[in-house]
């Protein structure tokens, strides 16, 4: 009965087939007035096809007496990790409100969003329309397939400029500068918004900006475009002028196998490379690179007899069979003899070569759960650090932070895919989550704390965050 009431409950996602999915959502803007217009987006990500995803209708799933939502706004953009959908919607009511968590259904599968805390403060009335004179005094929104961006990027900007959040309206701006060219039309709106920003009407752009104005003025893929073909036509030349030409040819099948049949985290083992050399060649041997090195120690190969090289390896992560291939690369030496009529000569030529083996099959077993401290986070690293990143601690009481919490570490650990830090609602990249925090009245940030294992002392290790201090506005 529980699991067919969440069923009801749920939103159905129409036209998406997949597995593993979830969704994170996320406003434009956390702090502002009852009335103001926002942007809520929601990412929906894992594996499967989102091509014929329609927005869902979520108006029956608010409360219309604390939101007021436009449906009719909705659009779909594809990012390169998820599938995002905007809507914009308006707070009716002031204090701190919390959008709620939406559950969404994909065939038997349920799962769902985080939900987003706002403060909004006491404000206008959300049917009264913005004036003519502060209408005309935002930047123009172009046409749905104009060149500078889309209606909804021009929605945020004015919102941001008519609201006194210029510099928000500049992150904007630059972001299309870059993906669209700098304009007329962004460099108009990039002089207005620094003009309110500065507090100087004559305020122009950036020098920079002006002085690279006819690079700017393309799309950085068409600027980079630019720069890579210099570049191809430079090397072309330098090969035509006589640069060496290295001959590659494929004189070898090697294969790799493992020393242990069974291993687990942190169990050191030997890489077997077998070479079947041609007959009239002999092999010498300059390096063996893995194409993924993501939690793997190798040490230095060892030649054991004439065809076989060990190295020695350690895994620091649990993996199941990586994409892992090793190339060879070597030498070739062939000597020939010639013996005719009492007349001997003999000669060697040499020639460098490289060689992929096939994909390595392996699989790594996780650590003794057995052993592990109860709050462990799975996170497997060499002396990593986390760091919390707060948007701004000069707020108001029952302002909303956004707090950026960033794993580092001298190389890349691993990371549980539902890993989260202790305060934060979802995964934004690899090692990087978002979270919020209702400032009402704490003095400081909350500690995080994480406890993983390091993978070089071979033991459970604490790092720590947070505790930041939080200034209040009289």
């Amino acid at each position: 009965m529980m699991l067919a009431a969440i069923l009801m409950a749920a939103i159905e996602l129409t036209g998406v087939t997949g597995s593993k999915l979830s969704a994170r959502a996320f406003f434009d803007a956390n702090n502002v007035t009852v009335g103001d217009p926002m942007t809520l987006t929601i990412d929906f990500l894992g594996q499967a096809d989102f091509t014929s995803l329609h927005p869902p209708l979520l108006a029956s799933a608010l409360d219309r007496t604390v939101w007021k939502l436009d449906q009719a706004s909705a659009k779909t953009d594809t990012i390169p990790t998820a599938r995002r959908v905007t809507w914009r919607l308006r707070p009716l009511k002031a204090g701190v409100l919390w959008f709620p968590k939406l559950d969404f259904k994909c065939g038997d599968l349920v799962f769902s969003s985080n939900p987003i805390p706002v403060h909004a403060r006491p404000g206008i009335d959300v049917d009264i329309a913005l004036g003519e004179e502060e209408i005309d005094a935002m930047p123009p929104v172009p046409s749905e397939n104009g060149p500078s961006g889309t209606p909804d990027d021009w929605f945020a900007i004015r919102r941001n400029i008519y609201s006194g959040h210029c510099a928000e309206a500049l992150e904007i701006l630059n972001s299309l500068a870059w993906r669209y060219g700098q304009d007329p039309t962004i460099e108009a709106a990039m002089i207005a918004a620094r003009a309110r920003l500065l507090g100087n009407p004559a305020a122009d752009l950036p020098a920079w900006r002006v002085v690279l104005r006819p690079v700017l003025k393309w799309p950085l893929k068409k600027q980079l475009w630019m720069v890579s073909s210099w570049l191809l036509a430079f090397i072309v030349v330098m090969l035509v002028l006589g640069k060496t030409i290295k001959h590659f040819a494929a004189v070898a099948l090697i294969t790799v196998t493992l020393s242990k049949p069974e291993l687990k985290v942190g169990d050191e083992f030997d890489f077997l490379v077998s070479v079947e050399p041609q007959t009239s060649a002999s092999l010498s041997v300059s390096s063996i690179v893995p194409s993924d090195d993501f939690a793997l120690t190798l040490g230095e190969p060892q030649v054991e007899g004439k065809n076989l090289i060990r190295i020695p390896a350690r895994y620091d992560a649990p993996v199941r069979n990586p994409s892992l291939v090793f190339t060879l690369n070597g030498m070739v030496t062939e000597r020939q003899e010639i013996k005719q009529a009492g007349f001997f000569s003999a000669f060697s030529s040499s020639r460098s070569f490289q060689e992929v083996s096939g994909p390595v099959a392996i699989e790594v077993s996780p650590l003794d759960p057995a052993s592990q401290p109860s709050d462990f986070s799975g996170i497997l690293g060499e002396n990593l650090t986390l760091k919390t990143f707060p948007d701004s601690l000069t707020v108001g009481t029952n302002d909303i932070i956004t707090v950026t919490y960033r794993l580092f570490a001298p190389q890349k650990p691993f990371i549980p895919e539902d890993y989260l830090p202790p305060g934060a609602a979802f995964n934004w990249q690899y090692g990087e989550w978002k979270g919020y925090f209702v400032a009402d009245g704490a003095p400081a940030l909350p500690e995080v704390e994480c406890c993983y294992y390091d993978v070089k002392t071979q033991t459970y290790r604490r790092t720590r965050a947070g505790k930041e201090p939080i200034r209040y506005h009289e």
